[in-house]
């Protein structure tokens, strides 16, 4: 009777296919050969809760993340993100910024990661990042520090397919103040500024394109081109202030959340509507 050593790369492939990101973890950590199995992707996951990527222990340096479905906190020692914040996620990788605003895409399972080109600059006034605050004779903020900027670079990053899949994917970003979109490709030595778009909300991939809304409400449809497109999209308007824009897809249908809080200081909801683009 043959052992589980014995069975071929192709069927360990299909095994891994079926189980829970847990148990993928739990496999790739049996040997050598079978994390090598574990890192391609051979068949679709199965539909499963996302882990929460937590904080970093700041003595361990490991990075907690949270299971959904086990209800349980897993603490794992990934050295490519120490010292890093986490902006975003997209198809299970992670959008990442050290402590010099340096930018990485990262696998935290299989470990592979992208470095991204430097970020183009952070606000309108093109004044450098310095290592500490510095502010004026009356007391204003006038250069961010990088532990500040760390932070607050990257509003929100997504992919269009996943890398593992597609080595031609676009990864796209909003960012800085005011918020606009930049997008960068695998061989680009620098990042892509959308022009003509400022001022947004939230972005999303839904079916293979990317639309985004400004904060007036406004949404406009990037393609991977990139060709920007005007979507005609009427909501009412409210006396309420501080309104949170989110673009979802639910169920294969496109729909604007608009979140209501009394001040975008307060993050108490005082109501949320949703309408269809």
């Amino acid at each position: 009777m043959a052992s589980w050593w014995d069975l071929a790369d192709d069927v360990l492939g299909q095994i891994t296919g079926l189980l829970s990101l847990p148990d993928q973890h739990r496999f790739s950590a049996v040997c050598h050969s079978w994390r090598l199995v574990a890192k391609q992707k051979r068949r679709p996951p199965v539909p499963q809760l996302p882990w929460l990527v937590l904080g970093e222990d700041h003595t361990t340096k490991k990075r907690n993340f949270f299971s959904l479905s086990e209800q349980r906190l897993y603490s794992i020692d990934v050295p490519e993100l120490h010292g890093h914040y986490i902006c975003g996620s997209s198809h299970g990788w992670l959008f990442t910024v050290d402590s010099r605003i340096n930018g990485r895409l990262l696998n935290p399972l299989t470990r592979e990661f992208y470095e991204l080109p430097p970020f183009p600059p952070y606000d309108e006034t093109g004044i450098p990042i310095a290592e500490e605050e510095v502010y004026d004779s009356q007391g204003t903020r006038i250069v961010d520090s990088f532990r500040q900027v760390q932070k607050q670079i990257v509003v929100k990053a997504l992919l269009s397919h996943d890398p593992k899949e597609r080595s031609d994917f676009t990864a796209l970003i909003l960012f800085g103040y005011p918020c606009k979109l930049v997008l960068w490709r695998p061989g680009d030595a620098d990042w892509t500024v959308i022009k003509g778009l400022k001022h947004l909300s939230d972005v999303i991939c839904f079916k293979g394109d990317f639309f985004v809304i400004s904060e007036r409400d406004i949404v406009y449809e990037v393609g991977l081109n990139p060709e920007i497109k005007q979507i005609a999209c009427k909501t009412p308007s409210s006396e309420l202030i501080g309104n949170w824009r989110y673009l979802v897809n639910f169920k294969g249908q496109l729909l604007l959340i608009r979140r209501y809080t009394e001040t975008r200081m307060t993050p108490q909801t005082s109501l949320i509507s949703q309408y269809l683009i």
